[in-house]
């Protein structure tokens, strides 16, 4: 735990430093400068603001997982490794989530069928235990828990991307030998108050 709150003080530092550095692109683009610069120039900042963001996105998914209010939505859902694999789904509708003790698994297809969920897949919840967050020497996050409930008993592991917020998130259910594996981005998430 001391070592995530020594990376969190250093991250923060960090985005300090990249803030001011964000200022100063801001700064230099006004219009005149716009035209002047090449191409090259402007390749070259949208490049660092492209960092700065990815840098930002990755802070920002790791101060969610050490609280534990965080939602994986994504783009891409894969069944049994990449064997079957769909892509161009709804982030809306295809996430992991987790809102302190509580967590929980959501794929729709959005196929013909209205599946478990009525949206073409299946939603299932359950209570966390054994969570741990730690960063590889790489520098990626990894994030894993075990979740039970009614209808689910998995193991979700959870990896966040070096400098971005993409991540995969994968669950091995004990039930069955298939994994589920879902891409997309950790964002920090707080439940709507009624």
């Amino acid at each position: 735990m001391k070592r995530i709150l020594t990376i969190l003080v250093f991250s923060m530092a960090i985005l300090l430093a990249h803030s001011q550095a964000v200022d100063e692109i801001y700064d230099q683009s006004s219009s005149h400068q716009a035209a002047s610069s090449t191409r090259a120039e402007r390749r070259a900042k949208q490049q660092r603001l492209k960092t700065l963001n990815d840098s930002v996105a990755h802070n920002r998914a790791a101060r969610a997982l050490e609280r534990g209010q965080w939602v994986l939505q994504a783009d891409r859902v894969s069944l049994g490794g990449a064997a079957h694999t769909a892509t161009g789904m709804n982030e809306n509708a295809n996430f992991v989530f987790q809102q302190g003790d509580q967590a929980m698994v959501q794929v729709a297809f959005n196929g013909a069928n209205p599946g478990l969920n009525g949206l073409g897949g299946v939603t299932v919840q359950g209570r966390v235990t054994n969570a741990r967050l730690r960063q590889g020497d790489n520098g990626e996050l990894y994030y894993n828990f075990h979740i039970s409930g009614a209808d689910i008993n998995a193991e979700v592991m959870v990896t966040v991307y070096r400098e971005t917020g993409q991540a995969t998130a994968i669950v091995s259910h004990t039930f069955g030998p298939a994994e589920l594996t879902l891409h997309g981005r950790v964002l920090p998430y707080r439940r709507p108050t009624k």
